[in-house]
């Protein structure tokens, strides 16, 4: 399956990539900001951590993703 995004077509599988990348990356981040409140930090890690618990458990091989076509006009 193919995705418009921003001029460039990429399929579903790049558009999981990013998206998984991005919560490992912020839930980095929020770990690791030294000027932000700690349990406030905490409280948002695990909020994201929920999430996308699935998609961040390394046991699970494989997801059920369900993707919607936009059919919306221009």
């Amino acid at each position: 399956m193919l995705v418009y995004n921003s001029s460039v077509m990429v399929t579903l599988e790049d558009t999981l990539k990013t998206t998984h990348d991005w919560a490992v990356d912020r839930l980095h981040t929020l770990c690791q900001d030294p000027a932000n409140d700690p349990l406030e930090c905490i409280e948002n890690a695990h909020a994201l951590h929920c999430e996308f618990y699935e998609w961040l458990d390394p046991d699970v091989e494989d997801h059920e993703i369900y993707s919607l076509e936009y059919l919306g006009g221009d």
